[in-house]
C-alpha cells in the first residue's frame, strides 16, 4: 500500500512539475527563442495558407452539407488555439475534406433546404469531439489510434476521396438532387442526366484543367532547387517565386476568376446561366456556447462521436509526425490530442464544425519556410478579414468552381500505390484494405471504417486465441507443430515456419510428452490449450506424464489459471502427472496466489525430465516391493 502511495505521489509531482506544464504550453518553450528573422517567414507562410484555406473552407462546407460560411467559421479558431498549444510548427488546423465528409453523415436535414443540414448538430459535434480528444490526451491514451492499421487508413482515405469527388459531380454537371451515399450519388446522377447544364459543365471542367495546369506550374517552378550546381539569376528567381506563389494560390485564383465571370453574366442580365453559391451570412460569428438542448442529440450524432475524434486525431498526428521527420523536430502525441481537443471545443463557441490538421495547407506552410506556429495567427486573421468584408462577394462564386476545387484536392488522396505494395508484401493486409474500401463505398465511410478496424482486431487477436502448441521429442529436443494447419500462423513465431507435422505415434514411444506454447496464455486461448492437452495426452491408449514448458510464455491471466487448475484435477483423476517447467517468477507467483492444487514446477526442462524419471523409478521400486 505504501508503494502505491509513493508511486501516486511521484506521478502527481511529475505531472504537475514546471517542465510538465511547459510541455502543455509549447508556446512557453519556443517563444523565448523567437528571432526577428522568423517574422517575415511566418507572415509569408500564414498569408499563403490563408489564400488557400478561404476557398477550401467555402468548398468543404458544402461537403459537410452546411451553408458555406460555416467553413470559414471553422477556419480561424484552430489557428489561434494551436498557436498556444501545438507542438508542430507546420501543422495548419482547420476544416478538411475527410472531416467534412464525416460530419455530413451525422446531421438533421434543414427543413428549408433538403440538401443541407441544420448547423446546430455539427457545432455540438465539434464540442463533444473536442472534449473526447482532450480527455484522451489528458489520460495519455493517444496510442489508441495505433490499433488502426495503415491498410484500414488507406482504404478509408481512398474511399472517402472517391465518395467526396462523386458527391461534387452533380455541381459540375449543374444538377440538383440530394444523395446520402456514394451509390445514391451514382444512381441519381444518371437519373437527372437530362438536367445537365452546359454552362456549369464548361466552367467546372475548365476550372479543373486550369487547376491541373497551375499545379504543374507550381511543381516546375521549384525543380531548379534540386540542381545544386545551378544558381538562377535574380530575375529568374523572382519569376519562379511568382509562378510558385500563383500555383500555390491556385484555388483562390480559380474562385476569383470564376466569380468575376459570374458577376459579369449577372451584370449583363444573363443571370441563371450558372448555379451560384447565393447569399452568405455576413460578419464574424457571435462567441456563444453550442445549443445543448437540441433534440435527439445522440440519436443523430450516433457513432460519429467516436469515429470523428479518432479519425481527426489520426489525421493530425500522422501529418505532424510526417513533417516533423522532414524538418527534424518531434511532435508529442498526447499534447497534440489536447491541442486538437481545445481547438474543437473553442471552435464550437464560434459555430465551427469539427476540424483537424490539413495535409495540403501544412505542406504549403512547410514549403513557405514557416518557422513557428505564429504563422497561424496570420492565417486566422486573414479568414476573419474575409468574413468581415468579403462575404457579399461570395454570392457570385459558382458551385461548379468550388466543386472543381474539391475534386482536384481529394483526387490526390486515392493511394493506388499501396494496393501494389501490399500485394507484394502481405496479401492479408491487402484483403483488409479492399474490404474497408468496398464497405466504405457501400455503407458509408464511418461504418466501413469500423468494419475494417473490426477485421484488423480479429486478425490481431487470432494468434492470441490460437497460439502455436508444439510437441517436443524429449530424446532429440526436436519440435513438432500440432497446431491445426488452418489455424497455424507462421508469422507469429519464426520457429513455426520450419516445423514439420509428424505422426503422433512417433512421439508416444517416448517416456513423457512435452508441450510448448509459443506465446502468452490468455483467456481467448484457455479452452483451446486445455482441449489440446486432453486430446493428445488423455485421449490415447497409453497416457504418459506431461510436461508443459513455459519457456516462451511471458504472461497468463486468471481465466487461463482456472483452466490449468481444472486440467490438473482431471489429470490427477486419470492418474497422469502434469508438471510445469521454465515458469517465470511473476507467473509462478500468480500460480501460488491462486493456490493451484497438485502444482509441481521445475526450474528447467532437463530438471523436469530428471524429476519425473526419479519419481517413476521410485514408483516402480515401491510396486516391486509390494509384490
Amino acid at each position: 500500500m505504501d508503494d502505491v502511495r509513493v508511486a501516486l505521489r511521484d506521478g502527481a509531482a511529475n505531472y504537475c512539475s514546471l517542465s510538465a506544464w511547459k510541455r502543455r504550453f509549447p508556446l512557453s518553450i519556443w517563444l523565448p527563442k523567437y528571432k526577428a528573422s522568423y517574422v517575415l517567414s511566418d507572415i509569408i507562410a500564414g498569408f499563403t495558407v490563408g489564400l488557400t484555406v478561404i476557398p477550401q473552407a467555402l468548398a468543404y462546407a458544402s461537403i459537410a452539407k452546411l451553408h458555406i460560411q460555416y467553413g470559414l467559421y471553422s477556419a480561424f479558431m484552430g489557428c489561434f488555439v494551436y498557436f498556444f498549444l501545438g507542438t508542430s510548427k507546420d501543422v495548419s488546423v482547420g476544416p478538411t475534406a475527410i472531416m467534412s465528409l464525416l460530419v455530413s453523415m451525422y446531421g438533421e436535414k434543414d427543413p428549408n433546404d433538403k440538401e443541407l443540414h441544420l448547423p446546430e448538430y455539427a457545432i455540438l459535434m465539434a464540442f463533444i469531439c473536442g472534449c473526447i480528444q482532450f480527455a484522451l490526451g489528458f489520460l495519455h491514451l493517444g496510442a489508441l489510434t495505433g490499433f488502426i492499421s495503415s491498410a484500414v487508413i488507406a482504404g478509408f482515405t481512398s474511399a472517402s476521396a472517391i465518395t467526396i469527388a462523386m458527391g461534387q459531380v452533380k455541381h459540375i454537371l449543374g444538377q440538383s438532387f440530394h444523395g446520402d451515399t456514394f451509390l445514391d450519388d451514382i444512381i441519381l446522377t444518371f437519373k437527372h442526366i437530362k438536367e445537365v447544364n452546359g454552362w456549369d459543365v464548361l466552367l467546372g471542367v475548365s476550372s479543373m484543367v486550369i487547376l491541373y495546369l497551375l499545379q504543374k506550374v507550381k511543381n516546375d517552378a521549384v525543380k531548379w532547387e534540386k540542381d545544386e550546381d545551378y544558381t538562377p539569376t535574380t530575375s529568374k528567381l523572382l519569376a519562379w517565386k511568382f509562378l510558385w506563389f500563383v500555383g500555390t494560390s491556385k484555388n483562390a485564383v480559380i474562385v476569383i476568376m470564376t466569380a468575376i465571370i459570374a458577376w459579369t453574366l449577372e451584370y449583363t442580365h444573363k443571370s441563371g446561366k450558372i448555379a451560384l453559391t447565393g447569399n452568405v451570412t455576413e460578419g464574424i460569428p457571435m462567441f456563444e456556447p453550442p445549443e445543448f438542448g437540441i433534440p435527439d442529440v445522440f440519436q443523430v450524432l450516433n457513432v460519429g462521436i467516436v469515429i470523428i475524434p479518432l479519425i481527426g486525431y489520426l489525421e493530425a498526428i500522422s501529418i505532424g509526425k510526417s513533417f516533423g521527420r522532414q524538418n527534424n523536430y518531434k511532435v508529442e502525441p498526447n499534447q497534440e490530442l489536447i491541442a486538437l481537443g481545445i481547438c474543437n471545443v473553442a471552435g464550437s463557441f464560434v459555430s465551427s464544425y469539427p476540424v483537424t490538421g490539413s495535409f495540403s495547407r501544412t505542406a504549403i506552410n512547410s514549403q513557405c519556410g514557416v518557422k513557428t506556429p505564429a504563422g497561424g495567427l496570420i492565417t486566422g486573421g486573414l479568414v476573419l478579414l474575409s468574413l468581415q468584408f468579403l462575404t457579399p462577394a461570395f454570392y457570385y462564386i459558382p458551385k461548379a468552381s468550388l466543386a472543381a476545387v474539391i475534386i482536384m484536392a481529394v483526387i490526390k488522396m486515392v493511394n493506388y500505390r499501396i494496393f501494389i505494395a501490399l500485394w507484394k508484401v502481405r496479401k492479408l493486409d491487402l484483403l483488409v484494405l479492399i474490404i474497408t474500401f468496398i464497405m466504405c463505398l457501400c455503407i458509408g465511410v464511418a461504418y466501413g471504417t469500423l468494419v475494417g478496424i473490426g477485421i484488423d482486431i480479429m486478425i490481431l487477436l487470432y494468434p492470441i486465441a490460437r497460439p502455436g502448441i508444439r510437441l517436443v521429442d524429449p530424446s532429440a529436443r526436436q519440435h513438432y507443430d500440432i497446431t491445426p494447419k488452418a489455424q497455424r500462423s507462421t508469422e507469429s513465431s519464426p520457429l513455426l515456419s520450419n516445423l514439420q507435422q509428424v505422426p503422433l505415434h512417433q512421439i508416444y514411444r517416448d517416456s513423457v510428452l512435452v508441450f510448448e506454447v509459443d506465446r502468452s496464455m490468455r483467456f481467448p486461448a484457455s479452452e483451446y490449450i486445455v482441449e489440446s492437452l486432453y486430446q493428445l495426452s488423455l485421449g490415447v491408449p497409453h497416457p504418459k506424464p506431461v510436461i508443459l514448458d513455459f519457456t516462451h510464455v511471458t504472461g497468463v491471466d486468471y481465466t487461463m489459471i482456472e483452466s490449468l487448475h481444472d486440467a490438473l484435477e482431471d489429470f490427477g483423476k486419470a492418474g497422469i502427472k502434469l508438471v510445469f517447467c521454465s515458469v517465470k517468477d511473476e507467473i509462478k507467483d500468480q500460480f501460488l496466489a491462486y493456490d493451484l492444487k497438485s502444482l509441481v514446477v521445475y526450474s528447467s526442462y532437463e530438471s523436469a525430465i530428471q524429476g519425473l524419471a526419479e519419481e517413476n523409478a521410485i514408483d516402480e521400486a515401491a510396486a516391486h516391493l509390494n509384490t
